[in-house]
């Protein structure tokens, strides 16, 4: 997609992230550019069993359980992040709900939290690209 010249461009290739608790979109921005690169997406919660492993663990705790899918699909976003920005030298900007900031921003790799130039807390995961890129550009 085409930056709108209303905005000033990106000069140094960054790497967008929009995430929420169910996924997360990696955008890549350079010049007058952006595109998705990369998606994750949460798995389902099963809520079919009311207890698990055994009768003695007690009645299971679906918060945990959805903390836990979020954890690994930020862990997964974390290992992909590392690659990429390993290959090249590129800036990061995460944008994440504020409730999730911290947890999303704890998940990250030590080096990819070091290449976060800015870290949004808004909840753009399942905005359209051109609606992203408005709200980005008006906090830039």
């Amino acid at each position: 997609m085409q930056i709108s010249q209303h905005y000033p461009p990106y000069e140094q290739k960054t790497y967008v992230v929009v995430t929420n608790n169910e996924l997360a979109r990696v955008y890549v921005a350079k010049e007058r550019e952006i595109e998705e690169v990369k998606g994750f997406k949460a798995k389902e919660v099963d809520k079919e069993g009311t207890n698990s492993g055994t009768s003695h663990d007690g009645p299971r705790d679906f918060d945990e359980d959805k903390r836990n899918v979020r954890q690994a699909m930020y862990k997964s976003l974390s290992k992909y992040l590392l690659k990429e920005l390993k290959a090249e030298d590129a800036d990061l900007v995460l944008c994440a709900p504020e409730a999730l900031k911290n947890e999303v921003f704890e998940s990250m790799h030590t080096d990819v939290q070091k290449a976060a130039e800015e870290v949004v807390p808004k909840n753009l995961a399942s905005l359209e690209l051109d609606q992203i890129v408005r709200i980005l550009q008006e906090v830039r």
